[in-house]
């Protein structure tokens, strides 16, 4: 069983390419149907919801949370994801995923097909107290700007939100 990378996931760029990210490359997570005779196991992909709430909201449901699509073991480990986004002519539209997680540390290069083909800027922060190190990694229109990974000597004393990952 690996250990996890645990942290959040920032996204920004337009609100369509925010939503078209999200609908296209948030799957649902896998489960297992074993075989009645005993031969194997199948994995089945659960069903994304995605609706608009009343508030304008965009809401996203999945029992058992979400794989990122394309990645080593990237997910979030939530049954609900709920984004506000508003467009103003002052602010670019992002938003913040927490409960993300990938096994082992996240790799950068998973991510950058993503950024590219949706053309968003995309910021990572992880902490692994099993291994403790951080990582930062930041991402913008298909380009990895900043991959940073941080041992830390005293962990516990050191790092916000030290029980993360492991």
């Amino acid at each position: 069983m690996p250990n996890w990378a645990e942290g959040t996931l920032g996204i920004r760029g337009t609100k369509e390419n925010i939503l078209n990210f999200l609908k296209n490359e948030l799957l649902g997570s896998a489960y297992p149907v074993f075989s009645n005779d005993g031969d194997g196991v199948e994995y089945k992909q659960r069903t994304t919801e995605h609706e608009v709430n009343n508030w304008g909201e965009h809401v996203f449901r999945c029992k058992g949370g979400f794989y990122i699509n394309n990645t080593r073991r990237a997910f979030v480990e939530k049954d609900e994801l709920i984004f506000d986004l508003c467009e103003d002519d002052d602010e670019i539209p992002q938003i913040e995923i927490e409960g993300f997680k990938q096994a082992w540390g996240v790799i950068s290069d998973n991510y950058v097909d993503h950024s590219k083909k949706y053309d968003l800027d995309m910021k990572i922060f992880a902490f692994e107290q099993g291994m403790e190190f951080t990582q930062e990694i930041e991402l913008c229109k298909g380009k990895i700007v900043k991959d940073v990974a941080e041992e830390h000597k005293d962990y516990f004393w050191t790092v916000p939100f030290a029980g993360l990952g492991g």
